[in-house]
């Protein structure tokens, strides 16, 4: 997949899709599978916010775009400049001179421009003047209730991790690199991989997750922490701690992807080491319960 951050870029025969696409859930999906119908060169356009913290990182909504056929990723970051360019504008000078859009698909409350002066029935004017095709895709429900990144993103404060897993389709996930702990793990005959997540990124609550952790395109079962570790002492930094149930093998250094699967209890403090090598021992078998009662569908 080829990703561009600028507009210094000339593409030939696209199909483009257009949204912020924070989580690529099931509705953004349904934008990418209208793109994908047509024999183009997919492109997604998304938009990068200052300081905005999204269900996904910059780089782990990468490598989902990826996962999902994209064949170039287009990012704009969101500057004072870029909101001051004209609906009609942006149409020409990137849709049709950087893009060489022949099909554009967007959702129904799709809005752009200066002052979101530009939307679908404009868009689908401008393809009827500059010859590219416009398909506007009502959004997507589940459950009566739109499918949207504003529900996705309360389900996941809430530790509604199933919720918002069938919303998602692919399970939330963390990102990361594995880093060295306090290794106190492994005085309890339970080494942990510590990653720490991206500053980018909402997390759901602290606690205690059944995961999966995904090692060279193997699943393996899990249980994680997500948190700052309360038992240990000293000031520790917001990481996710993970015990994998069956995997042996050295993972400093590794790039991991942990998906979630289900909340099981919040972050807490223990008295002493004895007392939190007992609960890791209960959440490692009531995860290992949530984990044979869940669908592997992690992609």
């Amino acid at each position: 997949m080829k990703i561009l951050t600028d507009f210094n870029f000339k593409l030939n025969n696209t199909a483009v899709c257009i949204g912020k696409f924070d989580g690529i859930h099931r509705g953004h999906r349904m934008l990418l599978e209208e793109a994908e119908k047509s024999d183009l060169e997919m492109v997604m356009i998304t938009f990068l916010f200052p300081e905005h913290k999204g269900i996904y990182s910059y780089e782990e909504k990468q490598y989902l775009a990826e996962k999902l056929g994209i064949d170039i990723l287009i990012t704009i970051p969101v500057t004072k400049e870029f909101m001051q360019m004209p609906a009609d504008e942006f149409v020409r000078e990137i849709l049709v001179k950087r893009c060489d859009a022949k099909k554009v698909v967007v959702g129904a409350d799709f809005c752009f421009g200066y002052k979101r002066q530009g939307n679908a029935s404009f868009l689908k004017e401008q393809g009827a003047y500059y010859g590219f095709e416009v398909c506007i895709l009502d959004k997507l429900k589940q459950d009566g209730e739109v499918i949207s990144s504003t529900r996705i993103r309360s389900l996941l404060a809430h530790g509604k991790i199933e919720q918002a897993n069938e919303l998602l389709q692919t399970p939330y996930f963390v990102k990361g690199r594995v880093e060295e702990g306090n290794k106190i793990g492994r005085t309890m005959s339970i080494p942990t991989a510590n990653i720490r997540p991206s500053e980018e990124k909402e997390l759901p609550p602290f606690g205690v997750y059944a995961v999966r952790v995904e090692i060279d395109g193997c699943l393996y079962d899990g249980v994680s922490n997500l948190g700052i570790k309360p038992t240990i002492p000293g000031k520790n930094p917001t990481g996710l701690e993970v015990w994998l149930f069956e995997y042996e093998g050295n993972l400093y250094g590794r790039e991991l992807m942990v998906f979630f699967y289900s909340y099981q209890r919040p972050e807490q403090k223990f008295s002493g080491i004895k007392e939190l090598r007992e609960q890791i021992r209960f959440d490692t078998e009531q995860a290992k319960k949530l984990l044979i009662s869940s669908e592997n569908y992690a992609k």
